[in-house]
């Protein structure tokens, strides 16, 4: 009978192990022996080393001869020197059993390890059993084990570096063919642990440990590097706690220990020292030990340290390159280094951080406490240094901000031709800012840089011609010693927007001719080869006149309105290039018709539903000759009206109903004509009809409740509206009911709330000849039950 087990699996794939457990102390690997082979007292001379999944134990026949076998199998124990054996096991099977009706009797044994797979007449001496294995487990077994723990044990604290197993059957049942079987080579699932390594790397807040370590706070960082030899990749490592001691050197009696929390070697842990212990000017020593659940490692060695907590004072700053002086002119100048020395008033002073936005760089101080470092400002103006000394210990002292002012050495940039056109040359002077100037060094919009010889006086000419509308000329002077001034960075734009006049329409704000009338505008080139404007009033739709021969251009126009109105124009060559576009606001002046009525005076409320009112229309003071106006009420049809011989007219107008789109509120847009064709701007007269809405009153119903589901109730409508015949309502928005109305103007209704809460009530009143009046909203709410 044949089987395969778990044991025989893993030998056949190859696999080393099993199973690590980084949550213990200790890894367990699953160890395959170094060496396995059998012998055979059939052939007794002869040794039987095999790489095969399983060996023969006991007596087993092949080609009718019989064969009696016993195995051996050597274990390296190197890897475990100085480690203490915590648990051993080993796992085995049965390939195939010879008689399942028959106790297993199988044993290991312990003998010396041979130097060459043994014969049946070489075999090595037997030392002690080791134990029986799986006496009771059942036929055939795919899975047996042992415990080899005290074996193994042994074997590693005597210090040898193999183990050899031999696997056989019991007594006299070794002769007989029932016992025999193949078991399967077998491996050791083996438990080791190492003891911590003695923690290294000890540091105190980040400062390795050294000779002389200062640290300038009393709640000090301790850390150490703990690490543990076992270690089974890719998974962490042993867990390991670490033991901080720590005492004053000159009391070593005051010593205390703190134990951490667990932690995964490798790892660096911390423990911070509580405040108060510590103070300034005291030196300490500290020393690390680690465990792990089986063992410790030795102390490290210790670690001192002096606590220094006195910052120094804010340094002083010195420069004659550039005193502190953060007044105009200034002194050097952009890319001109200065020397700017650093004093400390402290004994123990290191060095100091400096820089202009922010301590950025570091320089070391010298003897006397002092360092100069050289720095080169980047632009001209007010400037300014951040400086901190720092101690020996590391303590800062409060920054010192020192404030100067750099001088402008750029050259100064004159145009000679400030209006030429694009492609146009024009004359750039420059004048020097330094004193000693002998050139400048110039480039125009980043292109060839090029260097001009300065004159007697330290001044130079170029002549540049301008592609593009924005340019940038960068210019520097350069003295006889070499020395560069700032860049002048001289910007200059070439208009290409036309010019646009109007004799009729000024663009500073001001009213011009008034609207209505006809005027005109100009267009003069502000570039070559214009043939045409394209231009266009009050962002509408644009517009093309053709140039004159001399590139001009002039238009008529007639604004329709008073107030603010818009012309943009852009020029066109004849390539097709177009110039930038120019914007101008203009007034035409006002010069609307008036309007007047007694009803309905302007903004205000009056009239009514059904009231007739006249108004009244006169020309401007400066309009004459009119002879119609054309005028419109709000969402009714434009009609005209013609002028008398004083130039006003006069139309009457009745509201049928009140108009509750726009809240009573009607506008009126009168213009004037005159007998030359003018028509003037509009003339808007708002004013708002009265809504004359009746009054609604309840004994029972109102918007602060009191009323309940079904109880019924009278509203009493009373008229605003003369001629009033009936009223319209409803309630909640729905389906309007009409009422008649009795000859005092009133009417009663009755209702009853069908549910709680909120409900509305809506009211107008109407006439026989159909004028109705606005509305009166009634609010009303019902009590819950």
């Amino acid at each position: 009978m044949t089987t395969i087990g778990l044991a025989g699996l893993l030998a056949a794939s190859g696999a080393l192990v099993v199973t690590a457990a980084p949550a213990s102390a200790g890894v367990t690997r699953y160890v395959l022996p170094t060496s396995v082979s059998y012998t055979d007292a059939r052939q007794p001379t002869v040794a039987f080393p095999t790489t095969d999944a399983d060996v023969p134990v006991g007596t087993w026949q092949a080609d009718g001869v019989k064969h009696t076998s016993r195995a051996y199998f050597t274990f390296d124990l190197t890897p475990y020197r100085g480690k203490e054996v915590i648990f051993a096991q080993v796992v085995t099977g049965e390939s195939s059993v010879a008689d399942c009706t028959k106790p297993r009797e199988l044993e290991l044994w312990r003998t010396d390890t041979p130097a060459a797979p043994p014969t049946w007449n070489t075999a090595p001496a037997v030392r002690e059993k080791v134990g029986d294995v799986g006496p009771t487990a059942p036929c055939p077994a795919g899975y047996l084990e042992l415990g080899v723990t005290d074996v193994f044990r042994q074997a590693v604290a005597d210090g040898r570096d193999s183990l050899t197993l031999m696997a056989r059957i019991a007594g006299d049942h070794e002769g007989n063919k029932h016992f025999g079987r193949r078991m399967e080579k077998p491996g050791v699932s083996l438990q080791a642990n190492g003891a911590p390594d003695v923690p290294g790397k000890l540091s105190v807040s980040g400062r390795a440990c050294a000779d002389g370590l200062l640290v300038g706070t009393t709640t000090p960082v301790l850390t150490a590097e703990v690490t543990d030899p076992d270690k089974l990749e890719p998974y962490a490592g042993d867990q390991v706690r670490a033991t901080f001691a720590w005492w004053p050197v000159d009391r070593p009696a005051e010593r205390t220990e703190w134990t951490s929390s667990v932690w995964y070697a490798p790892a660096t842990i911390p423990y911070t020292l509580p405040g108060g212990l510590l103070v300034d000017g005291g030196t300490y020593a500290f020393a690390v030990r680690a465990a792990d659940e089986h063992a410790a490692s030795g102390w490290s060695p210790e670690c001192r340290f002096t606590v220094d907590t006195v910052r120094p004072p804010a340094p002083t700053v010195a420069s004659a390159d550039y005193p502190a002086d953060p007044g105009f002119p200034g002194h050097g100048g952009p890319g001109i280094a200065g020397d700017f020395t650093f004093t400390s008033a402290a004994d123990d002073v290191a060095g100091f951080w400096y820089g202009r936005s922010g301590l950025t760089t570091y320089a070391a101080a010298g003897p006397g406490g002092t360092a100069t470092v050289s720095y080169a400002p980047e632009r001209y103006g007010p400037d300014w240094l951040y400086v901190q000394a720092v101690d020996r210990t590391g303590n800062p002292s409060p920054q010192t901000r020192y404030e100067f002012w750099v001088r402008n050495t750029a050259p100064t940039v004159t145009d000679g031709n400030p209006d030429g056109w694009l492609g146009q040359p024009r004359e750039l002077t420059f004048a020097p800012n330094m004193t000693d100037v002998v050139e400048y060094v110039w480039s125009l919009n980043d292109g060839t840089q090029r260097t001009v010889a300065a004159d007697a006086a330290g001044a130079a000419t170029v002549t540049v011609t301008p592609t593009v509308v924005r340019n940038t000329v960068h210019v520097r002077s350069r003295t006889r010693d070499g020395v560069l001034s700032g860049d002048a960075g001289f910007t200059f734009s070439v208009r290409t927007a036309p010019f646009v006049t109007s004799e009729d329409w000024p663009f500073d704000g001001t009213p011009g001719a008034p609207a209505g009338t006809e005027g005109s505008f100009t267009f003069k080139p502000a570039m070559a080869d214009v043939t045409e404007y394209v231009y266009a009033f009050d962002y509408g739709d644009p517009r093309t006149v053709a140039a004159g021969a001399d590139g001009s251009a002039t238009i008529s126009y007639t604004p329709a309105d008073a107030s603010h109105h818009t012309i943009e124009v852009f020029s066109r060559t004849s390539a097709g290039v177009e110039s930038d576009p120019i914007g101008l606001a203009f007034y035409p002046a006002s010069v609307a018709p008036t309007v007047a009525s007694e009803a309905y005076p302007r903004n205000m409320t009056g009239g009514g539903p059904g009231v007739p009112g006249t108004f009244t229309f006169a020309p401007h003071p400066s309009v004459t000759g009119v002879t119609s106006y054309v005028y419109q009420f709000r969402d009714e049809p434009e009609r005209t009206v013609a002028a008398n011989a004083d130039g006003t007219a006069s139309v009457e107008w009745t509201p049928s109903a009140y108009d509750n789109t726009y809240g009573g509120w009607v506008e009126l847009r009168v213009r004037a004509r005159t007998a030359a064709g003018v028509t003037t701007d509009a003339q808007y007269y708002s004013f708002r009809v009265d809504p004359q809405s009746p009054l609604v009153t309840s004994d029972v119903f109102g918007w602060q409740g009191g009323a309940v589901v079904g109880q019924t109730g009278e509203f009493v409508f009373t008229a605003q509206l003369p001629g009033t015949t009936e009223f319209v309502y409803s309630f909640d928005d729905g389906a309007e009911v009409t009422v008649a109305a009795g000859a005092a103007g009133t009417a009663r209704v009755s209702w009853a709330a069908d549910s709680p809460y909120g409900h509305s009530l809506t009211v107008r009143s109407r006439t026989a000849a159909g004028i109705v009046s606005g509305p009166t909203y009634y609010s009303i709410f019902i009590d819950p039950s």
